[in-house]
């Protein structure tokens, strides 16, 4: 028996359940572990990661309904070509896109790793829900996890949305961008860069779909939103979703330095257009007097080139043609966030603020999809009969819209 000391992580009380760490010294290769409170004890299930060097990771905030694909093969592919490794906790996402990730996963690419719902043995959801009353997916509990999964093996761990993303622009890739910022301030224990909300076009359909096509198109629109941060794993043992609750010596990196670029909209395309060969200008709300682009010709080809051999690929392939045209459940959210907590965060009204989370959107109502839950994973697909392998004693469940 050990004592476990407690540390907050959630750094406010809008929620009834909040994210805390519990910090205790244990044995060696241990076999078991179990916590014990009010001489009541459940098993802890455990797992020991892998001590594989990856130098910056991106760990991507639970999806819920995810079907932005755009987003996703964009990230997939700068981030590669940046040097970092993305690790994605997945709720529920269109079934095209969870199989193009697992091709990815091989390749290399990302790793993916199941976010499930809180499902409590002796409470009826009727009369409580714990999903309504977790912040966002239970996010910060997920950064966490993340922050201690490679807390060993990387240098540098970014937070990010899927719609976010980091161009270096100070050096060649992450790594190197990240340890200037480090060396120049060796007394921090994380940076934050602001955002910087962009537009961008991209082709609805992934048979002409072109990575160099968005990001050759990407204009930034003079406003910012909160930021995100890339931690030191070493310095920070947990964090909130935009900074840690812990009081830890930080860095804001300037805009003129560098920022996220946030594709906050996006406007979907149905045919070819005019091919542009210019380089999309880094224009953030500040202002900068400096003539080098976003990313540059050289970059944005690699990307392509990239994204070309993996598209090619027959267990890519034969899902890109799948993958949703309109992005239905993206808007239902949005608005939903909007109703519920948004609108109350920016009039700082904060006591009719509701716990946030897609728990509190209703998407039942669209029943072009169906979706499944099965062990692990959500899935869905447009309109067709999805073979399903359960394993033993497999739970699953099934929506309205749903014929077996």
């Amino acid at each position: 028996m050990t004592s476990a000391e407690l540390e907050r992580v959630t750094i406010h009380d809008a929620c009834k359940w909040i994210a805390m760490t519990a910090t205790a010294k244990i044995v060696l290769n241990p076999s078991l572990l179990l916590v014990s409170l009010g001489g009541n004890h459940a098993p802890i299930p455990f797992e020991v990661v892998s001590s594989e060097p990856k130098p910056v990771v991106m760990c991507i905030s639970p999806l819920f309904a995810a079907e932005n694909w755009h987003n996703l093969l964009v990230s997939l592919h700068v981030y590669k070509i940046f040097g970092a490794h993305m690790h994605l906790y997945i709720r529920s996402i269109v079934s095209p896109m969870l199989e193009i990730l697992r091709v990815y996963e091989q390749e290399g690419y990302a790793t993916l790793k199941p976010w499930n719902r809180i499902n409590l043995l002796n409470r009826d959801e009727q009369d409580f829900n714990p999903n309504l009353n977790v912040e966002f997916r239970s996010q910060a509990a997920a950064q966490t996890d993340c922050l201690l999964r490679y807390k060993e093996s990387s240098e540098f761990v970014a937070f990010v949305d899927l719609d976010d993303l980091i161009i270096p622009r100070v050096a060649d890739n992450y790594a190197s961008e990240f340890r200037y910022l480090a060396s120049e301030h060796p007394t921090v224990a994380y940076f934050t860069y602001s955002k910087e909300n962009t537009r961008i076009k991209a082709y609805k359909r992934a048979n002409v779909f072109s990575i160099e096509h968005v990001l050759r198109n990407i204009k930034h629109e003079q406003q910012t939103e909160t930021g995100k941060m890339i931690a030191i794993p070493s310095k920070i043992n947990n964090t909130w979703i935009h900074w840690p609750q812990k009081n830890l010596k930080k860095l804001a990196v300037k805009p003129e330095f560098n920022s996220i670029t946030h594709l906050k909209h996006i406007e979907l395309l149905d045919g070819l257009k005019s091919k542009n060969e210019e380089e999309p200008k880094y224009n953030p709300s500040t202002g900068l007097d400096n003539d080098k682009p976003l990313i540059s010709n050289k970059n944005i080809k690699m990307i392509e080139k990239d994204f070309n051999r993996m598209s090619w690929k027959s267990s890519v392939r034969r899902h890109l043609r799948n993958l949703p045209i309109n992005m239905t459940y993206s808007k239902l959210i949005s608005d939903c966030y909007k109703q519920s907590y948004y609108a109350f965060h920016s009039a700082n009204e904060n006591h009719g603020m509701l716990c946030p989370g897609p728990e509190r959107c209703d998407i039942s109502n669209h029943k072009t999809r169906c979706w499944i839950s099965v062990g692990e994973y959500h899935s869905t697909r447009d309109g067709k009969l999805i073979n399903v392998h359960f394993a033993e004693n497999a739970d699953f469940a099934l929506n309205d819209g749903c014929q077996v």
